[in-house]
């Protein structure tokens, strides 16, 4: 009988001890710490080296990784060197806190790094807070992929590298440690009464090829040792003496050694003090400043960096507004509204009633007024022959402008195609592509798009072109758009606890229930029926305080519905069961039913209908329900891919949409806006999140204003997704869709929006030449914006609101994807730039925007009553 003996168990078990030796020491810890550190340098190096003139990164790039080394070789000197001789309990607390600040080095560098995998730009540390919301524990998890491959390949490479790794950084450590510890010895013996003798360190006369620095003064690892700590090392020793014998030169091992560790030495003292003298010597300038910054410290940085940096704008031109306006507010005595009813408070005018101040065009020393002028001639003699009595507003998630229609040869079937050798997309792909949005074509009446098409059938509307988003974090641009004001320029969704400064879209219609409803013969029948709103989406509605927004918007908490509902035992239709296919909701189908039920109560009860909608099957990760059929488009590309084929997934929802009015015999006194929250950039810059992304395919979005009574037709001039609601308004009393009283309200409410109305030809300037500037808050809120003059849409220009946030200028007709961009994080040395590529006259302009924007954004927090205005309460 076979008995196995104690020598074939105990070998497997040295095995596995030896194997897990290599990762429970010291070297294993560093390496993975160094790998991180160095990996996340890159990573922040790479996401701004656009923003460092060539010459300058030629220069002084050396000087960005003093930092690194810096903390690096600090921690290798607590592994070794700073605690030998040390009793138990000092070594063991030293242990303990070079243990901690591994730690935190590490880990902070594996966040950052498989942050920016996942959204394509750096974390921001002053954003933690959001990850504490419980709904957004999906979200974390979606990341969590990236982590996982970032730790394992870091932890394979530091099992691998670590003999290496803490040898190299041994040299390090000793050429600091020199001067420490020659100082330390002398200090012993000035100080010291007691006489004493140390080692000296010299040459072993008897043995040549030991080191010059003693054992107290390097590390305990040397690289080219011999010692079982560094076999490793053996194979590639072996191989260098081996070739050099090929040559017919013999070197003793030992000898070798010596020459090997001297030239290290020789080394590692050049590239220290080479990187002391270019971090000393490097100019003051904020780019390189800023990219000289380890991972360890930019929480710091962050949040030292988090106040405004505008205020201290310096002026090189001296063109624009520079400081005049900074005596002026929009905010003054609200006008005259008399059909306020005066015992009822209604929500959205408490200013009127409680006596303060409020926005006011005619104290907005940027608002441009087209109210005067007649409507656009499209729709001469058109619009009395359009009645609304429902109103829908449909958001559509992360949707840009030009996958609404896709278009082939347009800016994605190029990017698409160019990752093929050919530079042609597969059959499969093209005919996917050709058939994706058929939906778009019939709303947008746009079928130039280079697919042939069996009918060109034609909705009917407004189809805006150049349209730009009132803010890339959902939201906001949801409070923009249904508000018509800009968002509140802060981090994350805080604009639902501040004053909401102009009544929304919800709040008018609720207004005009409020007022005489008699007949009235140049209105149609239903002018004087009561509105209703609703607010829809298949999504959470407990990310971020998305419910407490919306309620707080005027739509009442029976009319809203979200996953929490429709989940939910007391849903209409029975709870929904279907899995989830992103972070936030599950398809948008259930909802059919509850549109249908929203008509046919309408219907039954004589009432209007103002029904807000937003889609999320187009969100990342841009999963479709698996009965959905999924066709690669691209070589690579996935992210790309999937959202292409989620966008053909929500076209099918509109059709239903569209299908389910004309069902309930509504479509043609229905007016349906399309408007896009935010698109992506995935096309020009890999990036998939709008997370401090100020990039222009995430600005644009689609707009139309789709209605089968008026003619089809495009309009090509730069407007903003706020100029919606004082638009729906106009188009309500200019159609004789609302009686004499509403009409006479909608009239007094437009004229004191700060946008135009999209129905009349736009002002790009004043009669003084100051342009029409639009503003896009930049996703999270706080940090950046981007401004356009409708005078120059083409230009697109990022405005940092806080430090360590590059400016930049692109010219989109020649650069569409800005891949060219001037960027810099200094302001004078961002405007020579500007005016080096694109002239003075860009130069000035982009001057002229930053003083606009300092303005407007010093504004915007008088408006919320928010930060140092809070307690405003003229």
């Amino acid at each position: 009988m076979f008995r196995p003996s104690a020598l074939s168990v105990e070998a497997p078990l040295r095995i596995v001890l030896a194997v897990c030796s290599r990762f429970a020491n010291r070297r294993f810890f560093f390496t993975f710490t160094a790998l991180a550190v160095w990996s996340s340098k890159i990573v922040h190096v790479h996401d701004h080296l656009s923003a460092v003139p060539a010459h300058q990164f030629r220069q002084w790039g050396y000087s960005f990784f003093a930092q690194d080394v810096a903390i690096l070789v600090f921690i290798r000197l607590l592994l070794d060197h700073w605690i030998a001789g040390l009793p138990i309990l000092s070594r063991v607390a030293i242990t303990l806190v070079n243990s901690i600040v591994m730690l935190y080095n590490a880990g902070l560098s594996i966040i950052s790094i498989s942050f920016y995998l996942v959204a394509g730009s750096e974390i921001h540390l002053r954003n933690v807070s959001l990850p504490t919301d419980p709904s957004s524990r999906a979200l974390i998890l979606s990341g969590s992929v990236s982590f996982t491959i970032v730790m394992t390949v870091t932890f394979c490479l530091s099992w691998l590298l670590q003999d290496f790794c803490y040898g190299v950084w041994g040299y390090a450590a000793d050429v600091v440690n020199w001067p420490f510890a020659a100082t330390w010895r002398m200090l012993r013996r000035f100080v010291c009464s007691q006489i004493y003798y140390s080692e000296i360190p010299q040459l072993d006369v008897e043995d040549p090829t030991k080191p010059y620095f003693s054992d107290d003064e390097r590390g305990s690892d040397s690289l080219f040792d011999d010692g079982a700590q560094s076999q490793t090392t053996s194979l590639p020793f072996r191989l260098l003496q081996q070739t050099i014998e090929k040559f017919g030169v013999e070197v003793a091992p030992s000898k070798l050694r010596f020459i090997l560790n001297v030239l290290a030495y020789i080394i590692a003292t050049f590239v220290i003090l080479a990187l002391i003298f270019s971090a000393l010597a490097r100019p003051h300038d904020n780019t390189l400043i800023f990219l000289s910054w380890t991972t360890g410290l930019l929480p710091f940085v962050d949040i030292a960096s988090s106040s405004p940096t505008l205020q201290g704008l310096p002026s090189h031109f001296g063109s624009g507004i520079q400081r005049d306006w900074d005596k002026q507010s929009a905010l003054a005595k609200p006008p005259t509204l008399e059909w306020l009813p005066k015992d009822t408070k209604l929500a959205g005018f408490e200013d009127w009633y409680n006596g303060r101040e409020h926005y006011s065009a005619d104290a907005d020393p940027m608002k441009i007024s087209n109210l005067d002028q007649d409507v656009l001639s499209e729709l001469h003699d058109k619009l009395q022959d359009v009645p609304i009595k429902h109103v829908m507003l449909i958001f559509l998630e992360s949707t840009r402008n030009d996958v609404f229609p896709i278009k082939k040869d347009g800016f994605i079937w190029n990017r698409l195609a160019s990752t093929f050798a050919d530079n042609e997309l597969p059959l499969e792909s093209q005919e996917r592509l050709a058939n994706l949005t058929p939906t778009a074509n019939y709303i947008t009446g746009d079928y130039d798009d280079g697919f042939e098409h069996d009918e060109e059938k034609k909705r009917g509307g407004m189809h805006f072109t150049n349209a730009h988003t009132t803010g890339t974090y959902t939201l906001k641009s949801l409070i923009g758009t249904l508000c018509g004001i800009a968002p509140l320029i802060a981090d994350f969704n805080l604009d639902y606890q501040h004053h909401v400064y102009q009544p929304c879209m919800a709040q008018i219609f609720e207004a005009l229930n409020s007022l005489d409803d008699s007949k009235d013969d140049d209105a149609h029948p239903f002018a004087s029926s009561k509105w209703q709103s609703y607010y829809y989406q298949a999504a959470t509605m407990a990310y971020d305080k998305q419910y407490e927004m919306v309620a707080g918007l005027g739509f009442p908490e029976e009319h809203i519905i979200s996953r929490e509902y429709l989940r939910s035992e007391n849903a209409t239709h029975g709870p929904v069961t279907l899995p989830n296919i992103n972070a936030f909701a599950f398809e948008e189908d259930p909802l059919e039913d509850y549109f249908r039920d929203v008509f046919v109560s309408a219907k039954k009860n004589d009432e209007r209908v103002f029904l807000t909608h937003l889609t999320s099957t187009s969100h990342h990760a841009f999963k479709m329900p698996e009965r959905e059929k999924y066709v690669p488009m691209a070589n690579g590309l996935d992210m790309l891919s999937h959202y292409i084929n989620s966008e053909g997934y929500d076209d099918k929802w509109l059709a239903k949409i569209l299908n389910l009015l004309d069902e309930q015999g509504v479509a043609n006194e229905t007016l349906v806006v399309f408007v896009g929250d935010h698109g992506l950039s995935i096309p020009e810059n890999d990036m998939v999140s709008p997370y401090y992304n100020p990039n222009v395919g995430i600005d644009h979005v689609p707009m139309v204003f789709s209605h089968p009574m008026l003619p089809a037709f495009d309009v090509h001039d730069a407007v903003h997704s706020s100029q919606i609601l004082p638009t729906i308004f106009d188009l309500l009393r200019e159609t004789g869709s609302l009686n004499k009283a509403g009409r006479q309200a909608a009239s007094d409410l437009i004229h004191n929006y700060e946008g135009q109305s999209l129905i009349r030809p736009i002002r790009t300037s004043t009669e003084t030449g100051q342009g029409n500037w639009q503003f896009t808050i930049v996703n999270p809120g706080r940090a950046v914006i981007t401004a356009r003059d409708a005078r120059y849409p083409e230009r697109h220009l990022v405005v940092p609101v806080i430090n360590n946030v590059e400016w930049r200028l692109s010219n989109l007709t020649a650069d569409p994807g800005e891949h060219d961009s001037v960027q810099g994080f200094d302001f004078i040395s961002f405007l020579e730039s500007v005016e080096r590529k694109h002239g003075t006259e860009v130069a000035e302009w982009a001057e002229e925007g930053a003083f606009m924007s300092r303005w407007w954004v010093e504004e915007n927090s008088k408006r919320w009553r928010f930060g140092p205005y809070g307690d405003f309460n003229p």
